[in-house]
């Protein structure tokens, strides 16, 4: 659920702010790269956020199947350099362009990661290695909402920490 995506995308962005490891505009980043990979789905937090006409988004869903090519690495690395190009574009210091560039790969790769949980799985080298990563925390479940509680009191317990 894109909820279960955003929480560990903000938890994630957290823990680098907290690091002072965070380029501006970093939550941004981070959360629409945790979304990002969910764009080919018809119901994808992105995909409803931008309501595209169903003749749009009918060809969208067609072209790409979920899970299908935005759920490779390969796209992490492509949205993370053409997010590097619009942080160069803007007019940012290389390190704030190569940090937005890798807040976005972080954003994506949690997508990932969380996908590969699910019995469905990943196949986050597709083409090239058809093997998929996958676990028991089936979308929407009991296990999903235990997963996303978890993050909730990961990130209270984060905040609540002095260093």
């Amino acid at each position: 659920m894109g909820s279960t995506h955003a929480m560990t995308g903000f938890v994630i962005w957290y823990a680098l702010e907290r690091a002072h490891l965070s380029p501006p505009l970093g939550i941004v980043v981070l959360v629409i790269g945790s979304l990002l990979p969910d764009v080919d789905h018809p119901q994808g937090t992105l995909r409803q956020m931008m309501d595209l006409p169903k003749y749009l988004a009918q060809p969208v869903s067609e072209i790409f199947p979920h899970r299908g090519p935005t759920h490779t690495i390969w796209a992490g690395i492509l949205f993370s350099s053409l997010t590097i190009g619009l942080a160069a574009w803007a007019g940012n210091s290389f390190l704030v362009t190569l940090e937005t560039g890798l807040v976005m790969l972080i954003g994506y790769a949690s997508h990932l990661v969380l996908d590969s949980l699910n019995p469905s799985g990943v196949k986050w080298l597709s083409p090239w290695k058809d093997s998929k990563l996958h676990g028991p925390i089936r979308t929407g479940s009991r296990g999903e909402e235990f997963f996303f509680y978890g993050l909730i009191g990961a990130f209270i317990l984060a905040a609540l920490w002095q260093y």
